[in-house]
């Protein structure tokens, strides 16, 4: 039996099967460090008060940077875990973090676009400029203005992935963009005109 247990297969086999527990107890802490962030991480929240709808007010997500930052650490933690040969029993549960930090990350990085463009289009319109998109801008508000009162009721960061609170976020907010950019790119072409027309007054 010693023999057996000196005998370099042995010795190789052993030294295999404890590098594998060893991988595995790492990528398993790792695999828990984020199932308890995607549980408590919360979206920051501040107020903006209208002030031309009686001070309205909308909530409004707050240290960007924070956030986007911290999701970013949580994508490459798992993209160093998935190269890993020992990741395979870890497979499925991160192929879910994975598509759901791919869709936060989509979703952050337009809802900060939305937000900027609206806080300041939002007094332009709102005392009735530019009537010919105004539709567009009203589209625009009422689906922002929903999807954070949402988030201001649940603000977990990863309630946004959940279709049956935020239905169609992705294509929601990529409609929502896109029409504040076709509002903003109506008042620059306005103010472009006034200015050729009154280039003294300017």
């Amino acid at each position: 039996v010693k023999n057996k247990l000196c005998d370099p297969s042995t010795i190789s086999f052993a030294k295999g099967l404890q590098a594998r527990a060893e991988g595995e107890v790492k990528i398993r802490e790792a695999m828990i460090e984020l199932f308890e962030w995607s549980n408590s991480a919360q979206l920051s929240l501040t107020e903006h008060v209208s002030t031309v709808h009686n001070g309205r007010r909308t909530p409004l997500i707050k240290d960007w940077k924070d956030l986007t930052s911290e999701l970013g650490e949580k994508q490459s933690l798992l993209a160093s875990l998935q190269e890993s040969s020992f990741f395979k029993a870890f497979q499925d549960r991160g192929t879910v973090y994975e598509a759901k930090m791919t869709l936060l990350d989509y979703v952050l990085h337009t809802l900060n676009a939305i937000q900027r463009k609206w806080v300041y289009l939002e007094p332009i319109f709102g005392r009735g400029a530019l009537p010919g998109e105004k539709r567009n801008f009203d589209s625009v508000e009422t689906d922002f203005r929903n999807i954070m009162c949402k988030i201001e009721q649940d603000p977990r960061l990863f309630s946004l992935t959940e279709e049956d609170i935020h239905r169609n976020i992705r294509e929601q907010v990529s409609t929502m963009l896109m029409k504040l950019e076709l509002c903003q790119k109506a008042l620059t072409s306005f103010l472009e005109e006034k200015r050729n027309v009154m280039a003294r007054f300017y």
